[in-house]
């Protein structure tokens, strides 16, 4: 029996054009020292042209719009995330309220998926992103966790807990 094993619009073509829509081609070729139609180009499933891994990190760099390289890792079985700067910096209840709320609008889309009985492109796109961004606030709550329980981080917590709310009398 004939098994069609090819995808015929794979992730990276669909995350290629969801950048052309997302972002300013021309201002983002200029960037990476290539003209706007070249990228264009390169964007194209349908040209010769190929983003190289080059270009990829270049453009990802500058628009800081993981999609592209989010979705060629996708079509190998993995997920990546990109990791928060410092700056970044967030308390942990604005972490775990911003993942809460991401889980939320996950659900509501796959709610009016079900009762529409059809998930268009533009709905599953708009899933994809509130996971990304959930996974990605996700690893952020992680790791902001580990670095406030590093060495000292358990001994300072607790001092502060004394200092704010006094010493707890046992048996009490």
């Amino acid at each position: 029996m004939y098994e069609n094993t090819e995808i015929k619009h794979s992730a990276f073509d669909t995350a290629c054009l969801r950048f052309t829509q997302s972002e300013n081609v021309e201002t983002v070729a200029g960037e990476c020292g290539m003209s706007g139609q070249m990228l264009r180009n390169k964007l194209n499933p349908n040209q010769t042209h190929q983003l190289t891994v080059k270009d990829l990190v270049m453009i990802t760099k500058f628009t800081k719009n993981a999609d592209i390289i989010n979705s060629t890792i996708s079509e190998l079985g993995m997920n990546v995330v990109c990791l928060p700067e410092a700056s970044e910096s967030k308390p942990l209840t604005v972490s775990a309220m911003s993942l809460t709320g991401y889980t939320g609008d996950i659900n509501r889309h796959i709610l009016e998926a079900e009762s529409d009985r059809r998930l268009t492109r533009h709905k599953k796109d708009e899933i994809v992103k509130k996971a990304q961004s959930a996974v990605r606030e996700l690893v952020f709550l992680m790791s902001d966790v580990e670095n406030r329980c590093g060495v000292a981080g358990p001994f300072v917590s607790m001092c502060t807990d004394v200092v704010i709310n006094g010493m707890p009398i046992p048996g009490m």
